[in-house]
This record gives C-alpha cells, sequence and structure tokens, in this order.
C-alpha cells in the first residue's frame, strides 16, 4: 500500500501543521534552507559583568520546511555531515533538531536524498509520499492522505546537464580544479567576478562565517555573534597584523573553487556541490560554474593525453 496526497490537498494540509510547527515554503526564497539553521546572523551568547552571568539564547521553535527540491536535499544531507564533523556545531544542530525537512519533487526519485519526508508528482493531480524519519511519520497522518494499492503513475525523469555529470567523478573535478591553479581562466575570471560573495550566500552548502564581539559604553555587557563571510570577500584571508593569505580576486575565487572541488573530495570524498543552479543564477556578473568546470576539465584531460597519461 501506498500514500498519496492529492495536488489540491496540500494547500491545507500545511495550514493544518501550523498549528503544530512554525511552517516556511522556501519553494520561492532565494536563499536555501540553510538560513534557517545556520544563520545569516546570530547572537552565541552574551555576559553580564555586573552579575558575571553568561547567557546563551534558547532555541525551542519547532520548525517545518516544506518544498525543498532533490538538490537541496542531497545537499541537507551534506550540511548535516558539515555540521558534525569533526565537533557538532551546537547552534546549528539545536535548530536542525528541532526541524522537519518536506521535499516537493516534480521529478521521479531513484533514490533515498535526504528530509523527513518527500512528496514525489507521480500524476498532474496526486504525490506520492516517501517518509524517511519518524518525524516524516508523524505528519501524514490525518485525512489529507490516503492509502492506495495501485499507482496510476508516469516518469518524470530528471534533466541531465553537463554539471551533473561531472559531479559523478568527484575525483576527476579535484584533480582538474588543482592542476587549474595557474590556469589563465582564473585571470579572466578575476576581471569579471564583482567579488560580492552572493555565490556563497546562495550556496546550499557554503558554510565560512566570522565572529564579531560587541561590547556595550559602560563595558559591563558584551555580546558575542556570528556571521556568514565569504571566501571570495577581500578580508575573509586576513590575519592579525595585516597580511592577508589571499590578497587578489583571482586568489580568493579560486579559492572558492578548491574548496568545493578539491578540499570537500579530500575530506568528505565528493564535492560540495549539487547543481542547484542559484550561484548562476544570482550571479550579477552572469558568471556559469558550469562552463567554468566544462573548461578546466577538458584542458586537464588535454594536458594529461600530451603527457600520455591514460
Amino acid at each position: 500500500m501506498t500514500s498519496i496526497i492529492e495536488r489540491k490537498e496540500i494547500k491545507d494540509w500545511l495550514a493544518c501543521l501550523k498549528n503544530s510547527f512554525k511552517v516556511i515554503d522556501i519553494r520561492k526564497s532565494a536563499l536555501p534552507a540553510k538560513q534557517y539553521f545556520f544563520l545569516p546572523r546570530e547572537k552565541i551568547f552574551d555576559f553580564d559583568t555586573r552579575k558575571n552571568r553568561l547567557n546563551s539564547p534558547p532555541f525551542k521553535e519547532k520548525l517545518l520546511i516544506f518544498g525543498l527540491n532533490l538538490a537541496d536535499l542531497k545537499a541537507m544531507v551534506q550540511l548535516d555531515e558539515i555540521m558534525t564533523k569533526p565537533q557538532p556545531d551546537f547552534f546549528y544542530w539545536q535548530r536542525r533538531k528541532e526541524s522537519t525537512l518536506v521535499g516537493l519533487t516534480e521529478e521521479s526519485m531513484e533514490m533515498p536524498l535526504g528530509g523527513d519526508l518527500v512528496l514525489e508528482k507521480i500524476n498532474n493531480r496526486q504525490y506520492q509520499t516517501h517518509v524517511f524519519s519518524e518525524k516524516g511519520k508523524k505528519i501524514i497522518k490525518g485525512g489529507f492522505f490516503k492509502k492506495i494499492s495501485r499507482l496510476q503513475n508516469k516518469k518524470y525523469p530528471a534533466k541531465n546537464s553537463p554539471l551533473k555529470e561531472m559531479l559523478l567523478d568527484s575525483e576527476l573535478l579535484a584533480e582538474a580544479v588543482a592542476w587549474s591553479q595557474n590556469h589563465q581562466i582564473w585571470d579572466e575570471l578575476a576581471k569579471k567576478c564583482l567579488g560580492c560573495g552572493i555565490c556563497t550566500y546562495v550556496c546550499p552548502i557554503c558554510h565560512c562565517f566570522s565572529i564579531e564581539d560587541q561590547l556595550n559604553l559602560e563595558g559591563t555587557q558584551s555580546t558575542r555573534c556570528r556571521f556568514w563571510d565569504a571566501c571570495t570577500l577581500p578580508r575573509f584571508a586576513q590575519v592579525a597584523g595585516g597580511h592577508n593569505f589571499h590578497r587578489t580576486l583571482k586568489e580568493r575565487y579560486y579559492n572558492w573553487f578548491y574548496h568545493k572541488f578539491v578540499r570537500a573530495y579530500k575530506e568528505y570524498g565528493r564535492a560540495q556541490c549539487v547543481d542547484c543552479g542559484r550561484c548562476q543564477k544570482y550571479c550579477p556578473a552572469g558568471i556559469d560554474i558550469e562552463k567554468v568546470l566544462l573548461r578546466i576539465v577538458s584542458d586537464y584531460q588535454k594536458s594529461q593525453t600530451i603527457k600520455g597519461v591514460p
């Protein structure tokens, strides 16, 4: 028996869930789901010298994030892993543990991709449910879902892309990007890139941050905050004394690729990219990461052929 929900019932189902959760529909958001667990700016703690007391803000709100696509679900699996190793990120996980992720896909699923519940389109009227956790099991109870024995389903295959194909071989991508450090493409991109950091902010996996301490005028109260940062920004790699390890935009932009495709492969065995398309869509300079990687991989393979490497 398979559980399904009618397309026309989804809106009412979400309205009902608002009695138990803060429901957030993420389908039209430029920012990915990470914004609700790894906040763009958050207070970590404050300290009152008069009371000699350290306070960390509690988080007890139950979130239900609805509408994650397959790429976003893949990204959340990776981000959960990143925020667990080498030590769990306390502030991320106190929100993440209180959350429920509900995917919605117009593509046919081939394998579990993460989340607590995924609604997969099976025809123009209905969605099939895929439950991956106890949280997911709890929210499909009620009159909105029904059991059926035979599905009137249609396959909706995912659209293939060159980037998606390249991501199947993370080892090749890691080798190519590492090889490309002195490639002229980085000079070309440095002239085009604005160094605004938008690509990292909209990426569902990028997780760099900086820490800032604030002190009131009396010196009695201090607050520590962390906020999103980006390795493409001018002061990201600057240390005390003023030295900057990535002084030029060329160095910073290459570092972004290196982290995603080389360092990530060495640490996690896969690239930190899920072909969501956000970096290309929202880049004000129109840089297309897929075209960049295609050129790098092609030139790398040609160089290996010249060397006689099979």
